[in-house]
């Protein structure tokens, strides 16, 4: 299923002239959003358990509704205004491109929060995106 989640962010990248490189980091390197020159830096050795396609679709989140000048880093812990706003949209993104063609009966936010797995803290961002 991530695959093909996959191929859609980068499509949605792409088409707003984002680009993601991929680098050799250390584990404790987060990914990075340089939002003023829309470019991603996803650290192929950052040890995180919450999805690459979630990493993902958060740093575009950033370049395509944050501040331009800015420059963040991937910090899923971080409860902060932003960081909360960014993982709402994150959510709704992959929940749009996932679910378009599913009824709302059939779907599952426990199944959404374990397939990206997600912290316990998303569960109410997680219940209100993909049930309204």
């Amino acid at each position: 299923m991530h695959e093909e989640l996959f191929k859609k962010l980068l499509y949605i990248a792409d088409q707003a002239d984002i680009k993601i490189t991929y680098i050799e980091g250390s584990p404790s390197d987060p990914d990075v959003a340089f939002c003023n020159q829309k470019i991603i830096n996803m650290n192929t050795n950052f040890e995180s358990n919450i999805s690459v396609a979630f990493r993902i679709a958060h740093e575009i989140s950033h370049i395509l509704f944050s501040k331009p000048s800015f420059l963040y880093t991937f910090s899923p812990y971080v409860k902060n205004k932003e960081e909360r706003q960014t993982n709402e949209r994150a959510i709704h993104m992959i929940a749009r491109l996932m679910y378009e063609d599913v009824p709302k009966d059939q779907i599952n936010w426990l199944n959404f929060m374990n397939e990206f797995n997600l912290p316990s803290w998303f569960e109410p961002l997680v219940k209100d995106i993909i049930y309204n």
